[in-house]
């Protein structure tokens, strides 16, 4: 029987990751000033049509656009924190991508414990470096 379980993926820390790592959230963080320029012009083009119609549509919208840049602003400190540990990261040490789902297979007489344990792939610059698995085949 074939079961699903999760696959941990690490990388080891090289001057090429943290460079990819830190331009990623970069870039993030330039997406999400310029969606906030975006969201700023247009809310005052609207604010101020709906000040001249409609006073309490007008309140009410700017309430939803208060909350749409607390979002973003909360958005964008989230990305600048990850940035910090990004260009925190030491070269040579194991950091964390991200986990996938894999699949074990299971007999009777197997200790599903182990066979069910986390397996880890360990990538260097994208290259398979290691293959830990509690569990092999």
């Amino acid at each position: 029987m074939i079961l699903n379980r999760q696959i941990v993926l690490k990388a080891i820390v090289t001057p090429r990751l943290k460079e990819s790592l830190i331009a990623e959230v970069n870039e993030a963080i330039e997406r999400v000033n310029d969606t906030q320029d975006q969201l700023e012009a247009q809310s005052r083009r609207v604010m101020l049509e709906l000040q001249r119609t409609d006073l309490n549509r007008a309140m009410s919208f700017r309430q939803q656009m208060e909350a749409e840049k607390r979002k973003h602003s909360d958005l964008k400190e989230e990305l600048e924190e990850r940035l910090k540990e990004y260009q925190a990261l030491e070269m040579g040490t194991e950091f964390v991508r991200g986990v996938i789902e894999g699949q074990v297979d299971i007999q009777v007489g197997d200790n599903l414990m182990n066979k069910m344990s986390r397996a880890e792939i360990l990538t260097e610059d994208d290259i398979i470096r290691e293959i830990r698995d509690p569990a092999p085949e």
